[in-house]
């Protein structure tokens, strides 16, 4: 959903400018046309944006009633910003229990940009930052 939302803002953003420039010409119909079809790709992509908030909403709910798994958290799917978010709060959670040991779960980086996997070593970073031992 995030890359489809991506995707229409492109499109958005191409029919804006195809607009603008057939208004310059002195092509006002198409650039009517040019811009009714660019307000329909932000259109498309706002329900994206919102559907793609409704579910990260979920994914917060299922993390705070434990819903993972008390001693796992999985990552992968997630943007590196938001996995840091859950690491952080997942670690918050076992510390409070008490525990020491934290599973978690973070792919391989298979769609990510070339293939790279980008948030295993950023929660691994992030980890030694704050003095988290780390076993692959």
């Amino acid at each position: 959903l995030r890359l489809e939302a991506k995707r229409e803002e492109s499109r958005m953003a191409e029919c804006f400018k195809q607009s603008y420039e057939a208004f310059d010409r002195g092509d006002r119909e198409l650039a009517e046309k040019l811009s009714l079809r660019g307000k329909t790709h932000k259109a498309n992509k706002e329900r994206l944006n919102f559907v793609v908030v409704l579910m990260k909403h979920a994914a917060v709910q299922c993390f705070s009633q434990g819903l993972i798994g008390s001693d796992t958290i999985d990552l992968h799917r997630l943007y590196v910003s938001e996995a840091k978010m859950y690491f952080y709060d997942a670690v918050q959670e076992v510390r409070d229990r008490g525990e020491l040991l934290l599973h978690v779960i973070v792919g391989k980086g298979n769609r990510s940009k070339n293939k790279v996997a980008r948030i295993k070593p950023a929660i691994q970073k992030y980890g030694r930052r704050y003095g988290h031992c780390e076993r692959t």
